[in-house]
Formats: C-alpha cells, sequence, structure tokens
C-alpha cells in the first residue's frame, strides 16, 4: 500500500455554501475528481453546510461518503466493513466528526482528535490485512474546518475485486461482525453483503480487464524483443530477466505499487509517468528513497478572499481563491487582484474555472465577470432631496477620509462608493480598503440581503478600480 505520510488540513475555515458531489455523482466526475480525492477541491465539495445553520451538514451518507461522530482505536474492525464495500464499488469516504440526525458538524475532540491525529498506517493496514484481502489502498487526512477537527479515511476502489473477508469477527454488535468469506459493497448509505447482479458484473469487469492486460503485456514484450525483457513481479519487487534477478526494497516497492492498480499509461510508446527521488546506496545493496516533506493544504473560505484584499495580501496559491468563489453563493468577491498575482491571462483562467463541476449559477457569474461585466460607476443625483442631499454628504466624508463611525447609514454610505471615480479610488486607497472592513466586520452580518450584496459590489468596484487600471 502507498503509505503517505499523514496530511494536516489547516486553515481558518472552507467555503459555508459548497456543491455536493456525492449525490447523484456520475463515473465521469468520478473519475475527474479521484485522483485526488484529499485535495481542497474535494474537500470543499464534500462539506456544504445550510445557509440558515452553517454547522449542519447538507451532504447525505451515500454510495461514496458515510459520516462517523466520533473515532477510535478500539472501534477499527466496525470501520473494516465500510471500507471493504468502498473498495468493491467506486471508493469513498469516511468522514469522523459529523453527527447523525441532524447531521452536524460536531468535530473530534480530546481522545477522540488525538488518537485519529496518532492514527499509525502501518499498523491500521496490518489489521485491516488480517482481515481482507487482496490490500485495499487508503489514505487519510486531518481536516480544520469551522474551528473544529475532522477525521477523513479515503478508500480507493480496488483494481483486482473482489475484496473478500478472511477471517471471523465477533463483535458485541452484530452489524459489525465479519464472517470469512463475506464481501461486501455499498449500496447507496449502506454497506451490505454484495448481490447476485454486482458480483457478476465485477467477475466479468475483471475477465476482460485481466484478457486486455495479457494483450497488452505480450504487444509489449513482442516490440521489446524477448533478450531485452524482463518482468517485474510486484508481489516480491524481483526483476527477473536473462541476466538474473534485481530485487527491490520494499520501500521502493510500495512507491511503484500504481502500476498495478492501472494508473500507469503510456502514449506514443514512450511511459507517461516517470519515478524521481533521492536514490540512495547502502551497505546491502538495496534502493531506498527518502520521504517527502507532509503535504500541506490551506482550504479557504470567501471571508479570506476579502481579508485579502483588505490587507493587500500576497497569497501563495491565487488560482485556488479564484477557484473557491465558484462554490459561494454570489460571484461578488474582489477578484483582479487574484488574477494580478496568478500572472495568467483572463482567458486562461477561464479556461480553468470552466472545467470545474460545480451547481447553481456562480461559476457562470464568475466567468462574465472575468469577460468584462464590471461594475460600473454611478451619479449622484442632482436633485435638492434628502436621499441625495445625505449621499453628497458622504461622498464629502469618503474623500475626505473622515467617515463618523458608527455609520448612522450604512446603505446610502455604501451606495456612495459606486459614485466614486476609478482616479478617486485609488487615491484613497488605503482608507477606502480600511473603512470597507470596518462595514463589513460591522454591518455585513445582521444586513439585509439587498445591502450585504451592495456592500460585496462595492469591494469589488474598488477592487476592479485599482487593478484593472493598473
Amino acid at each position: 500500500m502507498n503509505t503517505k505520510s499523514l496530511h494536516t488540513i489547516s486553515n481558518k475555515a472552507m467555503l459555508s455554501k459548497m456543491v455536493n458531489v456525492n449525490i447523484n455523482i456520475n463515473k465521469k466526475e468520478l473519475i475527474k475528481l479521484k485522483s485526488e480525492p484529499l485535495s481542497l477541491e474535494y474537500l470543499t465539495n464534500i462539506f456544504r453546510t445550510s445557509v440558515k445553520d452553517p454547522l449542519r451538514i447538507i451532504n447525505r451518507e451515500g454510495t461514496t461518503i458515510e459520516f462517523k461522530e466520533s473515532y477510535s482505536h478500539a472501534g477499527m474492525a466496525q470501520y473494516f466493513k465500510t471500507i471493504a464495500a468502498f473498495a468493491n464499488n467506486l471508493g469513498g469516504h469516511i468522514i469522523f466528526g459529523v453527527g447523525d440526525k441532524p447531521r452536524r458538524l460536531i468535530g473530534l475532540q480530546d481522545k477522540s482528535l488525538q488518537q485519529f491525529e496518532n492514527l499509525k498506517v502501518e499498523e491500521f493496514t496490518k489489521n485491516l490485512l488480517d482481515y481482507f484481502s487482496p490490500e485495499i489502498k487508503w489514505d487519510h487526512c486531518t481536516f480544520e474546518y469551522k474551528e473544529k477537527s475532522f477525521g477523513v479515511i479515503y478508500v480507493y476502489p480496488l483494481a483486482n475485486k473482489p475484496c473478500i473477508c478472511k477471517k471471523h469477527y465477533n463483535s458485541n454488535n452484530s452489524k459489525y461482525s465479519l464472517v470469512e468469506g463475506d464481501i461486501f459493497y455499498r449500496y447507496g448509505g449502506r454497506s451490505e453483503k454484495i448481490r447476485y447482479t454486482e458480483l457478476i458484473s465485477i467477475i466479468e469487469d475483471q475477465r476482460k480487464q485481466e484478457e486486455k492486460q495479457w494483450m497488452n503485456f505480450a504487444r509489449h514484450a513482442s516490440q521489446i524483443g524477448i533478450s531485452n525483457a524482463c518482468l517485474l513481479d510486484l508481489s516480491s519487487g524481483k526483476i527477473s530477466g536473462n541476466g538474473g534477478t534485481i530485487v527491490l526494497e520494499p520501500n521502493l516497492l510500495d512507491k511503484i505499487s500504481f502500476i498495478k492498480e492501472g494508473e500507469f499509461v503510456e502514449e506514443k510508446g514512450k511511459p507517461a509517468l516517470r519515478l524521481i527521488g533521492d536514490i540512495q546506496k547502502i551497505s546491502t545493496g538495496k534502493i531506498v528513497i527518502k520521504e517527502t516533506t507532509k503535504k500541506v493544504v490551506k482550504a479557504i473560505e470567501t471571508n479570506d478572499i476579502l481579508y485579502a484584499f483588505f490587507n493587500n495580501q500576497i497569497v501563495e496559491e491565487p488560482l485556488e481563491y479564484i477557484k473557491s468563489i465558484c462554490f459561494a453563493t454570489s460571484a461578488n468577491y474582489p477578484l483582479y487582484f487574484l488574477v494580478k498575482q496568478s500572472d495568467l491571462s483572463t482567458s486562461e483562467i477561464i479556461d480553468l474555472i470552466d472545467k470545474i463541476t460545480v451547481r447553481g449559477k456562480t461559476k457562470s457569474s464568475l466567468i462574465n465577470r472575468l469577460n468584462g461585466n464590471f461594475i460600473k460607476q454611478n451619479n449622484i443625483s442632482t436633485k435638492n432631496t434628502e436621499t441625495s442631499n445625505k449621499k453628497r454628504m458622504y461622498k464629502e466624508q469618503w474623500l475626505n477620509e473622515k467617515l463618523i463611525t458608527p455609520i448612522e447609514n450604512v446603505s446610502y454610505c455604501v451606495d456612495v462608493v459606486f459614485t466614486l471615480s476609478s482616479e478617486e479610488i485609488i487615491s484613497h486607497e488605503k482608507y477606502i480598503k480600511s473603512m470597507l472592513q470596518y462595514i463589513f466586520n460591522e454591518y455585513y452580518e445582521k444586513a439585509s440581503s439587498l445591502l450585504a450584496s451592495n456592500i460585496r459590489k462595492a469591494i469589488c468596484r474598488v477592487d476592479e478600480s485599482i487593478f484593472l487600471e493598473s
């Protein structure tokens, strides 16, 4: 098994309004995402919460996802049934720290969190192998979201199905008991013994795969020539040829085990994958590869975009910030300061965004913005009315950098931002950003939907004025 280091996904938060890829997911979408099941984009799609209740997760248990309220080493065997069921179907995520009925974001705490963070890959894999064969590939991470910690285990779909239970396990709860010869399969939100139809389908698929592999193998061998060909036994690490045998060290063998998982492809007769690493010789003549640095993925919340803009922050992955807007309920977030940092053209960014699978209209609205749908400058009415007089007063305060706080009429104050020219905004950039941050912090949460929308648009107007003109 590929024993990757424990991923730690840390963030201030992730998007609170996200798309669910686990409801009615099709195979095309699964293939698109399965290569990075613990990536920011994938986890963003899973953790979608209710607008009315930010701690209630909308996603339901299904073919590719299961929720658990807590994690315990003592309950490992309880998870094996689900893991085997995922492996025999499309793969899937087990999320630890989500309550049931309603599905609330509880998070792992104290002992439960400590045990998950100290989960030993080798021990877990060994225990899993004691009960199921062939070996199941899996990965895991700790995910920090809304100031809570969640455990995530991802199970990859097996290339060589089915996975079969090897021995009995008696549990106090009968639904967690295992019987030698059992084959589990994921049906909707349940892990059950496989039915005739699915088992026959698996057997037929494996027969076709094996037939195709033998044909490909024979074709490659004939092209290489028997004198130049060697055989790599991925179970033992032996490379056998006419000149003798080479034995790969187990650590290296784990690194290249993806070949047998069907992930190795060729293009025009040349390998599409290259194995790289720091290779060292040791006294035994074996080969080892140094462990790589732990992968750290930072999740992004829309508020992170706003605060990065207010504070002129240079972000590490500006494209990920842009992509995260697609999962919000509105496309009106500062955009062009990120475009400038990305060093990509607008058309290149549009192409990348267009490939994101997401429900709702936000993605198309974001693309429209990138295509030139800018927020226009407005004018204050010249009429001598109470409204126009107050707006002229607020415009004077903006330009003199002397807004009176707390703001008496936030709606008028925000409306005036749209009346400022790009030159005026650029001249007072620092002050305008600081006051928009103040308005956002003080008034956005309790604002009407119209005012909240105008606050975001005003921020976008400032963003466009500064970074489209620069």
